[in-house]
């Protein structure tokens, strides 16, 4: 079959037109825009949190506020792990925990502080115990020290006691611990009238000493004890007396009166200065043993 020529010229018109049309179909869903893919909303959480004692308290390091004792908060959140922290209003004791949201719906979450305030007393009264028992042990030891500082100091004064004992036996001297009087001759065979006993004392000089001077009455009546006997006269220190002795008693020269003292029955006696030229009685000098 034979084509005229016009025939071949709308036949290239027609396939040219084709072979145009065909690329911009294929452009045709790149230049068309796209809807975006609506995502599905997320579910709704909520932390329900509880304190046992009132708090303040934190939700992911942000503070919430305070919960009252045995209250609670509510707070929505988005699922995964969340930190918990709470402290007591005064801030001695805090607590932190890690709590995890899985689902929708409400998560329960305690804060206990009661437990952790519980053991910080605890722990503080054990201190205090600790404390106190460290101060008695320190006390018994300080007083365990004082006491056998005592024993070292008394053993070492009995030393020195025995010792200037023994020395002053062997002077012919006895010093009296419960007054600090020295005494002396131990053995006296002197017997003069009162001036000249005042005078044998104040120029006496024994167990290296010569500050010896008549003694008083009182102190006379210090060294008498009913408890020793040395031939009827009873006087401590081991001194041998035969008789009475002078003693000086305040305003003795001015009164005209000599006294003296009985060992025998612990009297007081006074005679007339005039007639002691011819009574005579024994002579004990005394000294203070700390000079």
């Amino acid at each position: 079959m034979k084509r005229t020529m016009g025939s071949w010229v709308l036949a290239a018109l027609m396939a040219s037109a084709v072979a145009l049309a065909l690329p911009q179909q294929d452009e045709g869903p790149i230049l068309r825009p796209h809807k975006p893919v609506a995502k599905p909303a997320a579910p709704a959480a909520t932390l329900l949190v509880l304190c046992d004692l009132a708090c303040n308290w934190k939700l992911d390091g942000k503070a919430q506020g305070v919960i009252a004792a045995g209250d609670s908060a509510k707070v929505k959140v988005e699922l995964g792990q969340h930190v918990l922290s709470a402290s007591t209003e005064d801030g001695l004791d805090k607590t932190r925990q890690v709590s995890e949201v899985k689902g929708a719906g409400q998560t329960a979450v305690t804060l206990d502080l009661a437990p952790v305030r519980d053991a910080r007393l605890k722990a503080e009264r054990e201190a205090e115990r600790e404390a106190e028992q460290k101060a008695l042990r320190e006390q018994s030891d300080k007083a365990l020290a004082k006491a056998q500082q005592e024993a070292r100091d008394k053993a070492a004064s009995e030393s020195r006691e025995r010792e200037r004992a023994a020395e002053t036996g062997a002077a012919g001297v006895w010093a009296d611990p419960a007054t600090g009087l020295m005494w002396g001759p131990r053995q006296n065979a002197i017997s003069v009238d009162w001036n000249s006993a005042r005078s044998y004392c104040a120029s006496l000089s024994l167990g290296g000493y010569s500050d010896w001077r008549l003694p008083t009455i009182n102190e006379l009546a210090s060294i008498y004890d009913l408890n020793m006997d040395t031939g009827h006269q009873h006087i401590k220190g081991g001194i041998q007396i035969a008789g009475a002795v002078w003693g000086y008693q305040a305003g003795n020269a001015y009164s005209g009166l000599a006294s003296y003292f009985n060992f025998h029955d612990g009297g007081r006696y006074s005679e007339r200065l005039e007639t002691t030229t011819r009574a005579t009685e024994y002579t004990l000098c005394v000294r203070s043993a700390g000079n």
